[in-house]
């Protein structure tokens, strides 16, 4: 979904643009919704994208790719500044009616405004805050304890297609050679018997999305006590789980 949002949301750069002249003032409500900046430089330079939400006067910052998912909630705006609390954070220049500049100290962003799968500001600092808390729980190391690999179809003639290797397999990995997996901030890696295979990834809530080559692809996961599930399905519907333990 976010892949989508971020495709179909550049169709707004070159439409319905409204002049810069057209505007006196700008009351908070004018910036309501959520933008999605195309050019971006922070000082932490971990992240290359981040969403900006208004709500009414108020702001929240938000990334799916940085050491901080939710970057910033309850700013205040007042004119064209962003506050927390008494300090002004952030300065805005309104380019047109779709398009804003955000300046701050080694800090600046290019944004548009994203009326397209946008989500409202209240639901997108729950998702990040949500999302942190499980990546918080899958940092570091992760041991093999058990792994299976069952057809999920109905189709009996899959009884065979499980047997296959190519759908034995997890991100492209043979799933009964994965002894371990380690997860930091923007990456992960399959521990194989004899290679470490690496990842860029971003997380949702029970998924782990994650560049293959030229493909998006994905695993989903879950906690089961002090357990890390991870499930993978192949395109012939055959789900690789592993289980893991957290490594002291």
């Amino acid at each position: 979904m976010l892949l989508q949002k971020i495709i179909t949301g550049g169709i707004l750069i070159g439409s319905g643009f409204l002049l810069v002249s057209c505007f006196k003032d700008y009351e908070p409500h004018f910036f309501n919704g959520e933008w999605m900046s195309d050019s971006l430089v922070t000082k932490e330079n971990d992240h290359w994208r981040e969403f900006l939400y208004f709500d009414n006067g108020q702001a929240a910052r938000t990334t799916s790719w940085g050491k901080k998912y939710l970057l910033n909630k309850n700013l205040q705006i007042k004119g064209l500044e962003m506050y927390d609390r008494d300090k002004a954070l952030f300065q805005i220049k309104v380019l047109d009616s779709n398009r804003i500049i955000v300046k701050g100290k080694d800090y600046y962003g290019s944004f548009y405004r994203n009326n397209i799968l946008a989500d409202d500001m209240k639901k997108a600092v729950f998702t990040a805050e949500e999302v942190e808390k499980q990546r918080k729980r899958l940092l570091g190391d992760w041991k093999t304890v058990d792994f299976k690999i069952v057809s999920l179809s109905t189709n009996q003639q899959d009884t065979l297609t499980v047997q296959l290797p190519e759908q034995r397999v997890i991100a492209g990995v043979p799933t009964h050679t994965i002894t371990s997996l380690n997860f930091g901030y923007n990456k992960f890696s399959l521990h194989c018997n004899s290679s470490i295979i690496p990842f860029s990834y971003r997380a949702e809530q029970d998924k782990i999305e994650f560049g293959s080559g030229d493909v998006i692809d994905s695993f989903k996961y879950y906690f089961q006590e002090e357990r890390l599930i991870i499930e993978y399905c192949t395109f012939r519907n055959i789900l690789n789980t592993i289980t893991f333990e957290k490594v002291p």
